[in-house]
């Protein structure tokens, strides 16, 4: 059993140092997923505003052509009025000159409020257009720098697993089994006990179970924590 315990340690040793280089393996992409989320996000922001600013231009069109009738409207009333032949034409003609009057400066006010709204989202759209190339350009050079660093890091662990595949089958496959089952939810699964304490949770063992690992006639697991524990002399001789 000393053998399989060494080459479990081994392989145990292989996965620890690996740990980073396969974090980053899963941040990367994670990371260009968050830009391209990012960028599509820009990308509707920047479709809703340029709609806006269409709706906008409709109708200052709009509000030019009601103005430009109601002012055709006033010259009509102001010759209708100007024939008149009795007061209550008159009247009647003076009436329908306010009212277009009226609906004038409504529409040339509304079309200054169109002019001020149309002003201020072209510059908003400006600096959102401005934002969208920038977020572009990012996810552009990230995503080309992340396909050159996983490809370093899949040959660094390339080369730190070689021969992983040798000492796992040196290893039953039960205590394989619950070496990876124990991986997925504990970190540094398998620990090298040097004295009577567990170097993961800092629990001290039973005597006997120490004196067992002397033995390493078995596999065993530290009572406190779960992990798997091997003691020193098993890696040293």
């Amino acid at each position: 059993m000393r053998e399989e315990l060494l080459a479990l340690a081994k392989l145990a040793e292989m996965d620890d140092s690996a740990r980073d280089i396969d974090a980053e393996l899963k941040q990367i992409p994670q990371s260009l997923e968050e830009l391209r989320e990012n960028v599509q996000t820009l990308e509707t922001m920047l479709a809703q505003e340029r709609q806006q600013l269409d709706e906008a231009e409709q109708l200052k069109v709009q509000q030019s052509t009601e103005l430009k009738e109601r002012n055709e409207g006033l010259q009509r009333a102001r010759k209708k009025a100007a024939q008149a032949s009795s007061i209550r034409e008159a009247d009647a003609g003076e009436r329908e000159i306010e009212a277009n009057r009226r609906s004038m400066r409504e529409r040339e006010e509304e079309l200054g409020r169109i002019g001020q709204a149309i002003e201020a989202k072209t510059a908003s759209l400006a600096e959102r257009e401005k934002d969208f190339e920038e977020a572009k350009g990012v996810l552009q050079s990230q995503a080309e720098s992340s396909k050159a660093r996983i490809t370093e890091l899949e040959e660094q662990r390339a080369q730190m697993f070689n021969g992983r595949d040798d000492l796992a089958a040196k290893v039953p496959k039960s205590i394989i089994k619950r070496y990876e089952r124990l991986k997925t939810g504990i970190t540094n699964v398998v620990l090298i006990i040097k004295d009577g304490t567990c170097t993961g949770c800092r629990m001290a063992l039973p005597p006997q179970l120490t004196i067992e690992l002397q033995r390493a006639n078995e596999l065993h697991q530290c009572p406190h924590c779960r992990r798997i524990i091997i003691h020193k002399s098993v890696v040293e001789d």
